[in-house]
């Protein structure tokens, strides 16, 4: 999404969007590629099946700059999209649409990065009758901005209701797609809430917190590197991070967080992260790992407590350290790989097993 929004000014490209998905795919609605005029991309719609077709279909969508949703059903026969196994049983329906960086769904991706604030969506992808309307006609509804929907398409004066559903739907689902039926005929819309990714704050900026930085950004999510040694905290280590915080040598630094922050402390120094870790547990983030032995938290802890600081045990329940799944991992690399799907198996309610163990779906969504 980062790059996404990032789009220039001016820079022409198209947005390719799955909006709907029945049965089984690789990529859930909300999953985005963006393809730009000159043949780059940037993410994916599938596992690599589809993408050709759709960058093929995306030069049709940037010369006529009109939006346009396509189908792609792989549920009667497993080699149906250009005879190959796709392995996938379902119906997928993708929106594409010409896009530069003055327009509304690049400006409310920058938004949401920007403010980490979520943005709801509904977007019409399916018109059954005359309509003036036009397919990738959309309406928002921001937590950080004005309280009524942001309706420039003027979709609210022919769907009453579009706009109780999408106050409805701001606090619940992630997509979700309602027919409505007009004198003229039907149409479909496709709700969406755009939030802002995971953010890591890393605190030391040590040759193993450059391949974490590295993954996270590889995993779109935003990081900030804090430490106190201007030849450790520099671009030419960290060129992937979004913030590199300068902190003082002798006093902590102080951080603000949300729901969708994880905290690592890999200082690697003991002083430094018994100063941090009450902070840390007391934040809005949904983890706290300590790189280390889990003596050493445990000793941290006992300190802090005799000193007086007491936790609560949803407060203690963050806490991860050692930091990390029991992979084996001996190498800052793999170290890195142990603690980003850790991280991402707690963001995402999941324990972090094997997927051969799993009895349940592989994804959480709607059939």
């Amino acid at each position: 999404m980062d790059q996404i929004s990032g789009l220039e000014i001016g820079e022409k490209a198209v947005l390719a969007t799955v909006v709907d998905l029945k049965g089984s795919g690789y990529r859930l609605p909300g999953a985005r590629m963006l393809i730009r005029a000159n043949g780059d991309a940037v993410g994916t719609v599938s596992g690599g099946c589809l993408e050709a077709d759709v960058m093929e279909r995306a030069k049709r969508v940037l010369k006529s700059g009109l939006a346009e949703v396509f189908t792609y059903d792989t549920t009667a026969d497993e080699n149906s999209v250009f005879s190959l196994n796709m392995g996938c049983r379902g119906v997928m329906r993708i929106l594409l649409e010409a896009v530069d960086g003055t327009s509304e769904i690049i400006a409310a991706l920058r938004s949401v990065r920007t403010t980490r604030q979520p943005t709801a969506s509904a977007v019409l992808i399916a018109i059954q009758g005359p309509s003036r309307l036009a397919i990738g006609s959309r309406i928002f509804l921001s937590n950080s901005g004005p309280t009524d929907p942001i309706d420039t398409c003027g979709l609210c004066l022919p769907f009453p209701t579009l706009c109780e559903d999408l106050y409805t739907f701001s606090g619940s689902s992630s997509y979700e797609t309602i027919r409505y039926e007009t004198a003229d005929g039907v149409v479909e819309f496709a709700f969406e809430s755009l939030k802002p990714s995971v953010r890591l704050l890393i605190f030391g900026a040590g040759a193993d917190a450059v391949p974490l930085a590295d993954a996270a950004y590889a995993l779109g999510w935003q990081t900030a590197v804090c430490d106190h040694r201007p030849a450790f905290l520099n671009r030419e280590r960290f060129a992937a991070a979004d913030e590199l915080l300068m902190a003082a040598r002798d006093s902590t630094p102080q951080f603000t967080s949300d729901k969708l922050t994880a905290i690592v402390l890999m200082n690697h120094n003991y002083d430094r992260d018994k100063a941090l870790l009450p902070q840390a547990l007391r934040s809005h983030a949904f983890y706290v790992g300590a790189l280390g032995p889990k003596k050493r938290t445990s000793q941290i802890l006992d300190e802090l407590n005799a000193a007086g600081e007491s936790f609560s045990g949803v407060e203690l329940a963050r806490l991860r350290s050692p930091a990390g799944l029991d992979i084996g991992a001996d190498t800052p690399e793999a170290i890195a790989i142990s603690m980003i799907a850790e991280i991402q198996s707690v963001f995402r309610k999941r324990s972090g097993g094997p997927l051969r163990d799993r009895q349940a779906p592989i994804y959480d969504r709607k059939t």
